[in-house]
Parts: C-alpha cells; sequence; structure tokens
C-alpha cells in the first residue's frame, strides 16, 4: 500500500501546478481578448459590412451586427441564416470562433469553425475573413 505522505505530497504539488497553469492560462486569455478586440474592430466588423453592402447592391439583403465580442452577418429575409464570429476561450490558445447557421426547411443546420486553422490570433487579416466569408456565402450565393 502506498505510503499517505507520499501521495499527500502528490496531490498538493498536483494542485499548486493546477493553480500555476490556470493563472497562466487566464493571462492567455486576457491577451487573447486584447489581440481579438483588436482584429474585430479593425479588420472583422469593417469586412462583414463591406459584404452586407456588396450583398445588398446584389439584391442578397444581409444587414451586420454587432453583439459585445462578436460580429453577425444575417439575412433580412431568414432571420436564422446567418455567419457569426466570437472568440472562443475555451480553446487554448483562444481562437475566433465562426458558427454558421443555414435554415434547411423546417430545420436549423449550425456548424462551427475556426477561421484559419490554428493560425495565432495575431496572425489574422481582413483577408482571412474575406476568405472564410466567400466559402461561408457560397450557399446563398446561388
Amino acid at each position: 500500500m502506498a505510503d499517505v505522505a507520499v501521495v499527500r505530497k502528490r496531490v498538493k504539488t498536483a494542485i499548486e501546478q493546477a493553480r500555476r497553469d490556470q493563472a497562466e492560462r487566464r493571462g492567455r486569455v486576457a491577451d487573447a481578448t486584447k489581440a481579438y478586440d483588436a482584429f474585430l474592430e479593425g479588420a472583422a466588423i469593417p469586412v462583414f459590412k463591406m459584404f452586407a453592402n456588396i450583398l445588398k447592391s446584389e439584391g442578397l439583403h444581409f444587414e451586420v451586427m454587432t453583439p459585445a465580442g462578436g460580429v453577425r452577418l444575417q439575412s433580412e429575409r431568414q432571420r436564422d441564416d446567418s455567419i457569426e464570429m466570437e472568440l472562443d476561450t475555451t480553446a487554448d490558445p483562444p481562437q475566433p470562433l465562426v458558427t454558421v447557421t443555414r435554415v434547411r426547411g423546417s430545420r436549423i443546420v449550425q456548424s462551427d469553425r475556426s477561421i484559419k486553422g490554428s493560425h495565432p490570433l495575431v496572425q489574422l487579416t481582413e483577408d482571412d475573413v474575406i476568405e472564410m466569408l466567400l466559402e461561408e456565402l457560397r450557399p446563398w450565393l446561388n
């Protein structure tokens, strides 16, 4: 049988390591939130607005909504059809998460994906947002 003192020491060490890991994770989340907010304001929201204007000029009515910490391109005709981006803080490191919701008859199909694989947030650009929107909008462009 294992010695209680040895097991207790190992448990205490594991608790201390978990606390250090959690503190480091909180720091990474705080840094990612700052970077994401800058990315959202400087790249994502302007690109979503540009797409909404272009789509309207082509007869496809979409509007942009900016809920706290995110941006959504939503169909004016079918409110459940949308592409939304927000920061996924459950991932390590935190990543922008794109949620696409499409209505298929009476069903609502929802899928989640990252913008560009596992690239660090600071490496994402306007072009990455444009490519993601072009890819995800394809079913609505007929």
